[in-house]
Formats: C-alpha cells, sequence, structure tokens
C-alpha cells in the first residue's frame, strides 16, 4: 500500500499536468459562457441545484451510494444466511467489484460516443435490478450473475456521472462543481447506510433493504432520463 501511495505521489508531482490553462482556454472559447461570481456557500447551492441537469446528476451520485452500501454492508450477510459460507460470500460479492472496475475501461469512453443520460439511466436501473434479483435468489449461480449485473450497472453510471457534471457547468468552474457533485455522491454512503438500518430495525430483517435500494435505483433513473439535458460530448 506504501509503494502504491509513493509512486501515485511521484507521478503527480512530474507527471500530471495542470489543467486550468486549457479550463481558460476552452472558456474563452464558448459563445457567451461566463463563470458563476457566487463563492462559498453560494457556489455550493449553486452547484447543487443551479440548473436542472446538475440537480438530476447530484440526486443520482447520491442515490447510487446506495448500493455500495447494501453491497458491502447487507450482501455479505445475507448470503451467508441463506446457506453461503464466508470464501464463497466473498467471491460472489468480488464479482460485483472487478465487473465495475473494468467495466469502467469501455463504458468511460463510451460515453463520450453514445451520451451520458441512457448509460446512466439504464446502469441505475441495471443496478436496482441486480439488488432485487439477489433478494429473490438462494442460489450462487444466479447471485453471482445478479452481482455481475449490478457491476455492470455501475460501471455505465459512475463513471458517466462525473463526465456529465463537467459538461453542464462552465470550464472554470468545473473543479468547484465536481467537488460539490463528490460531496452528494460520498455523502450517499451515509445517507443509504442509516436509511438500511432503520429498515432492518424497523421491518425486523435485511431483506426490506434490498427492495428500498431496488425503487430508489430505479425512480433516481427515472429522474434522470427524464431532467438530465442530452448535450454533446467534446
Amino acid at each position: 500500500g506504501s509503494t502504491v501511495i509513493l509512486v501515485a505521489l511521484a507521478l503527480a508531482i512530474w507527471s500530471a499536468r495542470d489543467t486550468l490553462p486549457w479550463a481558460h482556454a476552452q472558456q474563452k472559447s464558448k459563445p457567451g459562457g461566463k463563470p458563476s461570481p457566487l463563492s462559498g456557500f453560494g457556489f455550493f447551492l449553486h452547484a447543487t441545484w443551479g440548473n436542472r441537469s446538475l440537480l438530476a446528476v447530484n440526486q443520482a451520485g447520491l442515490v447510487e451510494k446506495f448500493t455500495d452500501a447494501i453491497i458491502w454492508l447487507f450482501v455479505p450477510i445475507l448470503l451467508v444466511a441463506r446457506g453461503a459460507d464466508l470464501v464463497t460470500a466473498g467471491f460472489l460479492v468480488g464479482i460485483y467489484g472487478v465487473v465495475w472496475g473494468a467495466g469502467q475501461l469501455i463504458t468511460g469512453p463510451a460515453s463520450d460516443r453514445l451520451g451520458r443520460r441512457g448509460l446512466i439511466a439504464w446502469g441505475m436501473w441495471l443496478c436496482g435490478a441486480g439488488i432485487v434479483a439477489v433478494v429473490l435468489s438462494h442460489s450462487a449461480w444466479v447471485w453471482g450473475l445478479a452481482l455481475a449485473i449490478t457491476g455492470v450497472g455501475m460501471a455505465m453510471l459512475y463513471p458517466t456521472l462525473g463526465a456529465a457534471v463537467a459538461d453542464h457547468c462552465e470550464p472554470v468552474e468545473r473543479a468547484g462543481v465536481l467537488g460539490v457533485y463528490r460531496f452528494w455522491r460520498d455523502f450517499g454512503y451515509a445517507v443509504g447506510a442509516l436509511a438500511l438500518g432503520l429498515i432492518a430495525s424497523l421491518t425486523g430483517g435485511i431483506e426490506a433493504g434490498f427492495w428500498f435500494v431496488g425503487i430508489a435505483m430505479l425512480l433516481s433513473g427515472l429522474w434522470v432520463a427524464i431532467g438530465l439535458e442530452s448535450r454533446a460530448s467534446h
């Protein structure tokens, strides 16, 4: 771990190029484009729901973390409770992470060609369907397939959400707007974990949490499909 950190630090110092000059050049080339004069909390509000598309993306970023929360919190418990041993449960959950990570190598570039909205919406729906399929099944093979489908959905939506944020803000605002998006996205871990814990307490089991996440992902994807403006990528 320390080696990876040191290599990353060295690359950041000696290889990474500051993109601020490119952002300024892009800003100058945009006809009528004006950065927000706001700062601090005003900018936070502007970046949260400054336009319809940013609002759609921010809520999707928050809700998609419900999937991560249930994958790491409840899925292993469910699998073991239904007869899987710890090694098998760990392997099955690992399928999700591997498919998600590797899939982004395809879905990231694809979003530049196919557009953002469809990949995000369908990614949300696939994640929701995969999570519901997990709770409906008692078979390791079905669990593996459902978690692979969930990984595909996450690979479709995860890099595309960040790119969609960049599409819908002024170039010189991009870093700040992305920071606000990532606040809402990572805040979804806390919201999802608290909601899942509350649902489990009220229902006396964890199964209802899977339906909660499935429905939340369905509705969030629908919001994106309706509220995210389709914008050509460059």
